[in-house]
């Protein structure tokens, strides 16, 4: 008999089940790609970082910076287990040709090194994951970063020269670096024939200028270590732990952060549309569990009935999102197997108990949907599923007072007459919208200018880099080289047609101390800037040379307050005292950063490099002769392998835009199909309910086409509120889950979040707006089939 009733039921609401199946085929389907993904990307680095040999700590040394027995120190250092040492030449990307042009990378902040297949300090993986064991003469390997950013491909003939040495190699391919790969990290490796390397390292210009030392140590006790080789650590123009190569692969982590909030989002949906499923069928079969009861079944025989509906398609729907999980989890994966390597079939397991668990807690839901059951007694089938007794009034609204139309308030009348219907939809809405939303604010936010004061750069329209002169400003008198670059550059333009300010940063790593506290910082110092140009939260900019602007993090590590007196000890052995008179925040070394007056006299041998030049119009231009003008500079300065706007550089520093985007426009279908199902879903609910009052509707003369519009227009009301709720939530709830992200990297004071206004207030409300208002109307038409004779049925 169960069996009969549960296949007629399945039949009769063949469109409600097939819905509420969709859904938890999608909730499921993220869930379990979700979860597998995000296990499988924070194992698979401790996995990764295990076979590639990553050391507890790792340090930068540049020979023109440091003159110390290093490999002495290390040895002599007891608390050290072991230490390697890689040898490198520092280079710019002007130094990289191909077929005699210059090679135009994306990424302007990168420090690009040539390393010796000998010696090599950890594992470095090929494409089909074995080790690079060696590089054959005349050939050469770069990490992924480079191969991808560059557009390298396998054969390419590429010249290097520094210093008048040069050399073709064929490039043989990529690898993966598990130390320097990712966006964050800003020194990108090439790895050549040992042979083909001492060719460069044997010109003693190269050697003491451009050379240098990567160590790589292995340690029980890091303070300890430290402690023992702090002569060397102020020598060091970047060093750090394994904690720091684990944060910089964060945006990985980003990425499959937003797909299990996606996922959570659908589940959430789910139980909202199975608790109005179960209601509203429970409701409107007031005669059937009437009559059971009046048969004597029991309440756990005719709950059963249900559950056994739901766990049919629960179990259904989430076999079916499992096996989806697969191919739609590793198309999410490719992104994270570019820089690291991942064995995720490890992880079929977690899709499954994902899978499990989704059915699980839906079954559970229903359970407690269904106690509903027990409130109700035989007599309900006599009376219609009614008691008779209503002690409020059903709305507030009166159509003898309403100046609406017929249709319209129709449409209001029910709305208010039963909010917590409505409400299901307009939260559901609400939450697809939000997500929207606040992927449009990132996304805007990540490609916009505006961030380049979260790089420690000053406002510009335009940055290039500096081509083969940004090594040979690194030099003792390499301030006053810069300022006369920058003049010149300046002259050069206004002469074409374009006046402006050229300005540029250049980055030195050093120790700062504060009593007895210190730490290893970045020191920025702008050329062609004034300290107004740069944002500060509290404090004034310094005003001359011996004072300094500090981060929020350094100024906590320190214990330091404005007014207090710190000390840097430059790599080159010099030191220098400072008063804080600011703070600020920076991404740049993690949110571990000083600004230092522009007037300061800093040795540049020290320097480690520099994000490019900055160009700002003194004219005031828009946009379009903004890129105009780009490619006017192109043209005058043939050397420069990149020159962009202020928004492509922010989107090219965080690598990560395009894959957010890319999430956007997922999220913007799932959206539309999500309205579309929803509305279908629900509209055919209420029309089944409703049948007595449409058909009365129609006995008193109402047409189709004002029933049609009565229908759609409930709908569309319901989501523009939950698209005005969105829109006026949008940016706070921004603000509440990506800030903490944001925080990591460094700005734990947040972010000044941009918006595409055409996107939140045109394009997302019209694509939700729309699929609701053309899915109620498409469903309404439903209500054809019935006519004024049936106002008495009550089915």
């Amino acid at each position: 008999m169960y069996l009969q009733i549960l296949k007629k039921d399945l039949k009769r609401k063949r469109a409600m089940n097939v819905i509420l199946l969709v859904f938890i085929i999608l909730a499921s389907m993220f869930m379990s790609s979700g979860v597998s993904n995000i296990i499988t990307v924070t194992t698979a680095l401790d996995s990764y970082f295990e076979m590639a040999d990553v050391p507890d700590y790792f340090a930068f040394s540049e020979n023109k910076s440091s003159d110390q027995d290093i490999c002495g120190t290390l040895e002599n250092a007891s608390a050290i287990d072991e230490f390697r040492i890689e040898e490198f030449v520092s280079m710019s990307q002007s130094n990289i040709t191909r077929v005699g042009e210059p090679l135009n990378a994306s990424n302007l902040s990168q420090k690009l090194v040539l390393q010796s297949d000998r010696d090599m300090g950890i594992n470095y993986f090929l494409d089909d994951e074995s080790i690079l064991k060696s590089v054959p003469k005349g050939e050469i390997y770069a990490t992924r970063f480079i191969e991808k950013n560059m557009g390298l491909k396998v054969g390419d003939k590429i010249t290097v020269e520094i210093e008048g040495v040069s050399r073709e190699f064929t490039f043989a391919g990529s690898f993966r670096d598990a130390v320097c790969g990712t966006e964050l990290m800003g020194i990108k490796r090439f790895i050549l024939n040992g042979e083909d390397f001492d060719e460069y390292m044997s010109d003693e210009t190269i050697k003491n200028t451009y050379g240098g030392k990567f160590l790589y140590i292995h340690t029980a006790d890091l303070d300890r270590t430290l402690s023992q080789i702090a002569d060397l650590s102020d020598g060091f123009t970047f060093s750090g732990d394994a904690e720091m190569v684990d944060q910089a692969y964060i945006f990985d982590m980003i990425i499959m952060s937003f797909i299990l909030a996606i996922s959570l989002i659908l589940i959430i949906i789910s139980f909202a549309v199975l608790r109005f499923t179960i209601a509203f069928t429970i409701s409107e079969e007031f005669r059937e569990i009437g009559v059971m009861k009046a048969m004597g079944i029991r309440n756990i025989k005719i709950r059963g009935l249900y559950l056994t509906k739901y766990a049919a398609i629960s179990i259904v729907g989430a076999a079916l999102g499992l096996i989806l999980s697969y191919p739609f989890g590793k198309m999410l994966i490719n992104r994270s197997t570019e820089f690291i390597i991942i064995d995720s079939g490890s992880n079929a397991f977690v899709n499954i108990g994902c899978a499990v668990l989704v059915a699980a807690v839906i079954l559970l839901f229903c359970l407690g949907c269904t106690g509903r059951v027990s409130k109700m007694s035989p007599i309900d089938a006599v009376r219609n599923g009614q008691t008779g007794e209503r002690f409020r009034k059903k709305s507030v609204m009166s159509l003898g007072r309403s100046r609406l139309g017929t249709t319209a308030f129709l449409a209001a009348n029910d709305i208010v007459s039963s909010p917590k219907r409505y409400a299901v939809i307009t939260f559901t809405f609400f939450l697809c919208m939000s997500l929207l939303i606040m992927l449009s604010n990132v996304t805007a936010s990540l490609k916009s200018g505006k961030l380049l004061k979260y790089f420690g750069m000053a406002d510009c329209h335009a940055v290039t880099d500096i081509g083969d002169e940004a090594m040979k400003f690194m030099a003792e008198d390499g301030h006053e080289r810069v300022e006369k670059y920058l003049e010149d550059m300046e002259q050069t333009l206004a002469e074409n047609g374009m006046p402006a300010e050229c300005m540029t940063e250049y980055y030195i790593y050093t120790m700062i101390r504060y009593g007895e506290y210190e730490s290893k910082t970045a020191i920025l110092q702008g050329t062609g800037t004034t300290m107004d140009m740069y944002e500060y939260l509290e404090g004034t900019p310094p005003q001359n040379s011996g004072e300094i602007a500090v981060t929020t993090l350094l100024a906590k590590q320190l214990k330091a307050e404005i007014g207090d007196t710190v000390t840097l000890s430059y790599p080159t052995g010099e030191t220098a005292e400072f008063i804080i008179t600011a703070l600020y925040q920076s991404m740049v070394n993690q949110g571990i950063s000083v600004r230092v007056h522009t007037d300061c006299d800093i040795n540049y041998i020290a320097a480690s490099g520099s994000p490019g030049t900055q160009i700002k119009f003194t004219d005031g231009p828009d946009d379009k002769e903004v890129l105009s003008r780009i490619e006017k500079i192109k043209e005058l300065y043939p050397k420069f392998s990149s020159v962009k706007t202020a928004g492509e550089t922010v989107k090219d520093n965080t690598g990560v835009g395009d894959a957010i985007d890319a999430v956007k426009k997922m999220s913007a279908v799932l959206t539309v199909i999500l309205a579309a199902l929803i509305t279908v879903l629900m509209e055919r609910s209420f029309i089944a309910k409703e049948q007595a009052e449409i058909a009365l509707l129609k006995a008193i003369g109402i047409r189709n086409a004002k029933i049609y519009g009565q229908y759609t227009l409930k709908f569309f009301i319901a989501a523009a509120a939950a698209v005005l709720l969105a829109e006026f939530l949008g940016m706070p709830l921004t603000k509440l889950f990506f800030d903490p992200i944001f925080g990591t990297m460094g700005l734990e004071m947040g972010v000044e979040y941009m918006q595409n206004p055409v996107e939140i207030y045109a394009v997302f409300p019209v694509i939700v707006l729309t699929a609701t208002a053309v899915s109620a109307f498409l469903t309404s038409l439903y209500t054809r089939k019935i006519k004024s004779s049936d106002t008495a049925s009550i089915k």
